[in-house]
């Protein structure tokens, strides 16, 4: 569990850089939601691309020490600059995961080789885990490990479980539900469209 002043500094982060919004969405699962992270937002704001890429790092480092990681993954589009940092920053190669494009070697991952290595998945968020659970499957069609998984925000909608289901830990920085505690908490979202969201999510 992160520290009150790095959830309370994260939300205010998320809020500032309109990386959250609240409005009417098509999430990439199919669901349909009243709150949308834009994490690439973070990316345009270097304070906030700083914050967030240490503190990921560090988690990283964490799940490291306990898995002997071999490689960092990064799911396309939304995981690929987060995966690179923290490779970058853990000293540790990297490759992304995406949809093949029908010419050139027509390859599913890019980058490092995973074969034989235990394989770190990087997204920025998760909802049903449908996106990781892909990758971790492209992952070990090449004979990848995959014991784990990380994002920076989980909204607590069944990706820890779908995950689980496949025998892989997810990991996360932050829930949505503790974001919109500390939103609320510091007065940037009023506590009416707070409840409506909790409702919609989670039932109250």
């Amino acid at each position: 569990m992160q520290e009150v002043k790095n959830i309370d500094l994260f939300s205010k982060i998320l809020y500032e850089t309109g990386s959250i919004k609240v409005g009417k969405f098509l999430l990439a699962s199919g669901k349909s939601s009243s709150i949308y992270i834009d994490m690439r937002k973070l990316l345009g704001n270097i304070d906030a691309f700083k914050m967030t890429a240490n503190l990921l790092s560090l988690r990283v480092n964490e799940i490291n020490k306990n898995e002997e990681l071999d490689v960092i993954a990064g799911v396309a589009t939304g995981g690929i600059p987060w995966a690179s940092i923290v490779a970058y920053l853990n000293s540790m190669p990297m490759a992304y995961v995406r949809q093949p494009k029908g010419h050139g070697t027509d390859s599913k991952i890019e980058g490092a080789d995973v074969s034989g290595k235990r394989v770190l998945v990087v997204d920025d968020v998760s909802t049903t885990g449908g996106s990781i659970i892909n990758s971790i499957n492209i992952v070990k069609t090449q004979k990848g490990i995959v014991n784990s998984s990380i994002v920076i925000v989980d909204r607590g909608e069944g990706a820890i479980e779908n995950l689980k289901k496949v025998g892989v830990n997810l990991y996360y920085l932050f829930s949505l539900r503790d974001i919109l505690n500390s939103l609320v908490y510091q007065k940037l979202i009023d506590v009416n469209i707070y409840n409506n969201i909790i409702f919609e999510l989670y039932g109250g």
